[in-house]
């Protein structure tokens, strides 16, 4: 079987979803989709004509985001007509689902040369804009279920993690991000873009919007819950921020990388889902990356980079507190508390960042994994390519 490689990865600062005072309030998720894309084709100097499929993840495919985006960036962008585009949607990791998608493409010699990322754009278009669903899903289960807040909830309560867990790991998310921006080479993984500053004039965006460097323990403990006001754990606080953005990767066979001369940053070893109770989704990533090291017959212990994103605070800490991991190996350049969640861009978002690190830190193996809605997991093991 072949090996499908990851040539670069890179994304868009992550902005605010603010109609008022968003970075990209004004910039459509199409637009935003296609100049990334032509700033990965810049960076890696790819031929256009040699990409076969873009494959984009996205949940809320209506309006801007609707009649295949994926397609529609190709045309934005005037890259060769020959070049498909598929958009993907698995909730919360379909951009992620997308580079699985086109690894699994080019391991299978379907297809060679593609180009996988996301985007999202929450304040045009809400998460749960005409969400309607069949009343025959809740014979089995909760209304609550696509509520995510309430599964945070409950996960706290199940697996006893208190709020200043959550508090502390959620400054930590803060704290960790703003040092990375501050990195000589952020640049590698996130790419300036156009949109306006929150007084409104024109702006070369090169920055997340939402990391807070004034961020406290005693500010984060005068927040309220936000979901159960009654003996809750979770608020705004040490929750993803809903958010804009979007994510890329090139991506070919190992072959094709040599044959072009480019150096890839990562190889794709495993992909894994797993399915989990809708009423606890955060807890996906669990079965997700046990199932992944059963696949690559790789311990976890040999994995030095994880991944997962923070749709909260005690989502993750659950997930570790299972699986046994040690916090300072997982999101050491902050999370979604601090970030920002752009649903469909997420997956590909926290992959950018796992490749940046595997290169600057030197790790071998590193895992990319998310929760998704309504019940799963998937998870991704990535393995560094040596100059």
């Amino acid at each position: 079987m072949r090996s499908a490689v990851i040539v670069e990865a890179i994304r868009t600062p992550i902005a605010r979803a603010s109609g008022d005072k968003g970075y990209f309030r004004d910039v459509r998720s199409d637009d935003l989709s296609a100049d990334l894309v032509l700033k990965l084709i810049e960076r890696t100097g790819i031929e256009p004509h040699l990409i076969e499929d873009v494959r984009w993840g996205c949940v809320q495919q209506q309006g801007e985001q609707g009649a295949d985006v994926a397609r529609i960036l190709v045309l934005i962008a005037d890259l060769p007509i020959t070049v498909g585009g598929v958009t993907v949607n698995r909730n919360c990791s379909s951009s992620l689902q997308a580079i699985n998608d086109a690894a699994a493409a080019i391991m299978a010699g379907v297809a060679d040369v593609q180009i996988a990322g996301g985007v999202e754009h929450m304040d045009h278009i809400p998460m749960h804009k005409d969400y309607s669903p069949s009343a025959r899903l809740f014979r089995r289960h909760s209304e609550a279920i696509m509520h995510m807040g309430l599964t945070a909830e409950y996960l706290a309560r199940k697996y006893r993690i208190p709020r200043a867990a959550q508090d502390e790991f959620s400054l930590r998310s803060h704290q960790l991000a703003a040092a990375a921006m501050d990195r000589p080479h952020w640049g590698d993984e996130v790419v300036p873009m156009r949109g306006r500053d929150e007084q409104g004039f024109r702006m070369e965006v090169h920055r997340d919007q939402g990391v807070r460097r004034d961020s406290s323990l005693e500010a984060l403990a005068a927040l309220k819950p936000a979901f159960a006001p009654s003996g809750g754990t979770v608020t705004a606080g040490n929750s993803s921020q809903i958010s804009v953005g979007a994510a890329a990767a090139l991506m070919m066979s190992e072959t094709k990388a040599k044959e072009l001369g480019l150096q890839p940053l990562a190889r794709v070893k495993a992909m894994a889902v797993a399915g989990v109770a809708p009423e606890e989704m955060g807890i996906g990533p669990v079965p997700a990356i046990l199932k992944l090291l059963e696949k690559a017959n790789v311990k976890l212990d040999d994995v030095g980079a994880i991944e997962i994103n923070e749709a909260f605070a005690v989502q993750v800490l659950s997930c570790l507190k299972l699986l046994g991991i040690d916090e300072k190996r997982v999101n050491t350049r902050g999370g979604a508390v601090a970030i920002g969640h752009p649903i469909g861009a997420s997956g590909a978002r926290i992959t950018a960042t796992l490749l940046h690190r595997m290169k600057d830190e030197g790790h071998r193996l590193g895992i990319a994994s998310l929760c998704v809605g309504q019940g799963q997991g998937v998870a991704t093991l990535f393995e560094r390519c040596e100059a």
